[in-house]
């Protein structure tokens, strides 16, 4: 009869172990599991934005819907999801005694009575409108899932799937860059913890870009590291040019610093100086001269018009003759305030000091990356000072964040694992 301490047998050894790597597998999509049920309990925290409209009825026109038909279906999606937070929000102040139902009828009612006649909820100014049909990435990707599950449903599943796929690149990228398992989750978990995961998950565009400049961060890092050059120089080229559906106007700023981060590296870093990092350099300053060169061609909305959009309230007011000085004033006037708002809870300040100190001592390559990927981000808010819509068109400056946290876990693995070996070696018996 076999005891309790008989050595297990070798199909047992081998069965523990694959049932280990099984799960050590399954873990990343255990997280993604794991944040959906958290969204989904989210309940009105989700909501359509008023680009959520634009996007949604795009995509009911791509499916085959008139201009009208589009509107009515996504304003009526619309000012549900907004009369759901509205009802939310009411409910919790306490002079309130209406039922949320009824709160939730009247909001809805209100909202469809103001704009059911109206061409949009913002303005119908073709120049505003251009703006957006100029962009067909988000709507072109959301239009079967809107056909299968409708506007609601069918966009915040899109959104579910964006937010998960970002975190499954964020895993797969710090794998590649030779982190631990580990390591790759904090990243996945970091990733969906921040506004990065938040943003990505809502019916906007960003999730989408989010997941297009992962993949172009993803294919660089193969292509500095010297790693299948053909298929690193694919992926970088397929996101670069899916981002430039979804929003051309980031893909410039961001196409000129990774390519600015790239002849960096080829002047300052030896070892990254091989063909790899000069493909890189070549694709992002492809990408950004052909960006520039489409909006010229095909005269798409460029920043002039944009920064009309801003200074005139979406062109309600009369246009400003300098819009470049206001810019800069505003722009000086956000970021003063930006500091200071965040001296007085420096979180992100620390990660961030954190991170970059961690990408910058281990990250060989990757750092550069990352603080390419930040800028741009910096770059977009202070293209757009708005405080209201920092947070969203600043995402991009948790990306040091995402990338550098993980290094420190696997730093500190590492050391943990030396000084464990030291104390092993220091109690061994003496030997010649």
């Amino acid at each position: 009869m076999p005891t309790a301490c008989t050595a297990p047998t070798a199909p047992a050894v081998a069965w523990t172990v694959g049932s280990v790597r099984r799960g050590r597998a399954a873990l990343p999509l255990l997280v993604c599991v794991l944040y959906a049920v958290l969204q989904l309990a989210a309940g009105p925290q989700w909501t359509l934005f008023p680009d959520s409209y634009r996007y949604a009825r795009a995509a009911e026109q791509y499916l085959g819907a008139s201009r009208q038909e589009a509107h009515r279906t996504a304003l009526t999606a619309y000012c549900a999801s907004r009369a759901d937070r509205t009802a939310h929000d009411e409910r919790l102040q306490p002079t309130v005694r209406q039922t949320e139902r009824a709160i939730k009828a009247a909001a809805e009612r209100e909202c469809l009575d103001r704009w059911a006649d109206a061409k949009d909820i913002t303005t119908a100014d073709p120049r505003y409108q251009a703006i957006f049909s100029t962009r067909p990435g988000y709507p072109l990707l959301a239009a079967p899932f809107v056909g299968a599950f409708g506007v609601l449903h069918g966009m915040r599943l899109l959104g579910l799937l964006t937010a998960a796929a970002g975190s499954l690149l964020v895993f797969g990228l710090l794998r590649g860059a030779g982190l631990s398992r580990r390591a790759g989750v904090v990243g996945q978990v970091t990733f969906l913890a921040t506004p990065l995961g938040w943003w990505s998950a809502q019916a906007l565009g960003e999730g989408l870009f989010t997941v297009c400049t992962l993949g172009v961060l993803w294919g660089g890092f193969l292509l500095i590291r010297r790693r299948r050059v053909p298929a690193a120089a694919a992926i970088t080229a397929l996101s670069y040019a899916a981002a430039a559906v979804t929003r051309y106007s980031s893909v410039l700023v961001l196409a000129a610093l990774l390519a600015a981060a790239a002849v960096g590296s080829l002047c300052f870093s030896p070892g990254l100086r091989h063909r790899g990092t000069v493909v890189f350099a070549g694709l992002s300053a492809a990408a950004a001269g052909g960006v520039a060169v489409a909006m010229r061609t095909l005269d798409l909305p460029s920043s002039q018009v944009t920064l009309q959009d801003t200074f005139t309230r979406h062109f309600s007011a009369p246009e400003v003759s300098d819009p470049w000085g206001a810019l800069l004033g505003l722009a000086g006037r956000f970021w003063r305030d930006w500091f200071a708002e965040q001296a007085a809870m420096p979180y992100f300040l620390l990660l961030t000091a954190l991170a970059a100190w961690a990408l910058a001592t281990y990250g060989d390559g990757l750092g550069r990356l990352a603080l390419a990927t930040a800028a741009t981000g910096a770059c977009l808010v202070t293209a757009h000072p708005l405080v209201q819509e920092s947070d969203r068109l600043g995402v991009l400056m948790w990306m040091p964040v995402v990338l550098g946290l993980p290094l420190v876990v696997d730093r500190h693995r590492a050391m943990r694992q030396v000084r464990e070996l030291e104390i092993r070696c220091a109690g061994a018996p003496y030997s010649r």
